[in-house]
């Protein structure tokens, strides 16, 4: 069997049954080599870049002639399976299947993979495992769920394999804020400066999907959705807005970036930062700071249903000799009765400077886990951030940083300080937050060096 030949028209409409709205239809004529395009939920992103590259698959590879080959590339397989569903739906509609060389689509196994007998292909990969990211000749790539793909996955393993065919490529997703990590908001940027001609990027919100939505901006289903959610994930979820109170709060966070393996070093100091707690944890960090400012959070320890006096014994049988290393206690402010028991119990003193809002301390932490030497190459031991968290033993803390801290998504879980984020699953979080307030002081809310400030109160 050969490639049949058909209008994009004629396959859309006449063969598929797919009718794009007008701004689907607009971007699949559009020829720009890289398309980028936030989206709202609804707005049609999965029907547009499957049938979109469906229709490649049976012409030929534009820059090198012969069949073309191309990736759908989710950040994990089962996003990466929504498009690639329906390039394989579309296929077997006209045949295709029936006597290609591979026809899989199995996101369970990781074997997302068309071969058509013209020798055209289409895989589905998953940018959790990098290191199948390599591959040369692509005509095409898919990025699905663009706002939550990192940079690195496009210029490290993704760009270089377009090269020889000067392949294209399309971006697609919900915003996920602006994360200086964030694939999607750093490629639509791209698309809207005018010093990258081959790049181009679309704002769609929900509502310009007239079929799915046909009253637009005031259609029921979007004026419902706006009273459920945040006024930020109503933005970002149905606006395609790219807002930084939605989703989690340390986007920053990466586990590639921010996780080692770290023992004790006792040339380092030691610190424990503390969120007092009975139901919810009681959770301690150990906390050793560098002679040039580098911090590293060592152990994680936490316990429930246990008052401060049991803790404390808990601590000394668990880490005795980080509690008699360590210089200083940086507790929640709001419990001194809890500092002085620890303090009493553990014979060390405490900084009482901790307090303040919650947003100079999350910004403080946020600065620290700023990559520093990014002038050097990847990979090199100088080129990491300040703030760096043991794999091993602070697995809990890791999680809350990657994925369990988050902003609320609907009004029923904001509080009356909208500007902060759930009061739940950030434990750790806060307990380092103390740290730094109380390390850093004041001064370091505004401006200023880890370095040049660090031993002012610890």
């Amino acid at each position: 069997m050969s490639a049949p030949v058909l209008s994009k028209t004629r396959l859309f409409e006449d063969v598929w049954g797919y009718k794009p709205h007008a701004g689907q239809r607009d971007l699949h004529q559009n020829r720009t080599r890289f398309k980028v395009v936030r989206c709202g939920r609804r707005w049609g992103k999965t029907f547009y870049g499957g049938y979109e590259y469906a229709t490649r698959v049976l012409a030929p590879s534009p820059f090198a002639g012969g069949p073309s080959i191309g990736w759908v590339v989710g950040p994990n397989y089962t996003d990466a399976e929504k498009e690639f569903r329906i390039i394989y739906d579309a296929l077997r509609r006209i045949g295709v299947d029936k006597d290609a060389l591979r026809f899989v689509n199995n996101s369970d196994s990781g074997s997302l993979h068309i071969k058509t007998s013209w020798g055209a292909e289409v895989i589905g990969k998953s940018a959790a495992h990098p290191d199948k990211l390599v591959g040369e000749g692509l005509d095409w790539v898919l990025m699905v769920e663009a706002g939550r793909h990192k940079r690195a996955t496009w210029g490290q393993y993704i760009r270089p394999t377009l090269s020889d065919k000067r392949g294209e490529a399309v971006f697609s997703g919900v915003p996920e804020g602006k994360s200086e990590n964030s694939l999607l908001y750093a490629l639509y940027e791209r698309g809207q400066s005018e010093r990258f001609p081959s790049w181009g990027s679309w704002k769609r919100p929900s509502w310009t999907n007239d079929i799915v939505f046909p009253g637009g901006r005031a259609d029921p289903e979007i004026m419902e959705a706006a009273e459920d959610l945040t006024q930020d994930e109503f933005d970002r979820q149905y606006g395609a807005e790219f807002t930084d109170k939605t989703g989690v709060v340390m986007k920053e966070y990466d586990d590639d970036i921010h996780l080692g393996d770290f023992n004790y070093d006792p040339s380092w100091t030691t610190y424990m930062a503390v969120d007092y707690g009975f139901t919810n944890p009681f959770v301690v960090l150990f906390i050793q700071v560098g002679p040039f400012g580098d911090i590293r959070v060592l152990r994680e320890f936490r316990r429930t249903q246990l008052d401060t006096i049991e803790v404390c014994a808990d601590l000394m049988q668990e880490y005795p000799g980080l509690v008699r290393v360590a210089s200083m206690l940086y507790p929640d402010p709001a419990e001194p009765d809890d500092t002085r028991t620890m303090q009493r119990e553990l014979r060390i003193p405490a900084n009482k400077n901790t307090g303040g809002e919650i947003k100079h301390r999350l910004s403080l932490i946020r600065r620290a886990m700023k990559v520093k030497n990014q002038h050097l190459p990847v990979g090199d031991p100088e080129r990491r951030p300040t703030l760096m968290i043991d794999r091993t033993h602070c697995s809990t803390l890791a999680w809350e940083m990657r994925e369990g801290y988050k902003w609320p998504e609907h009004k029923s879980e904001q509080r009356s300080d909208s500007e902060n984020p759930l009061d739940k699953d950030n434990h750790g979080v806060e307990a380092l937050g103390r740290f730094f307030r109380g390390y850093f002081g004041k001064s370091m809310t505004g401006g200023g060096s880890f370095v040049s400030t660090a031993n002012m109160n610890g």
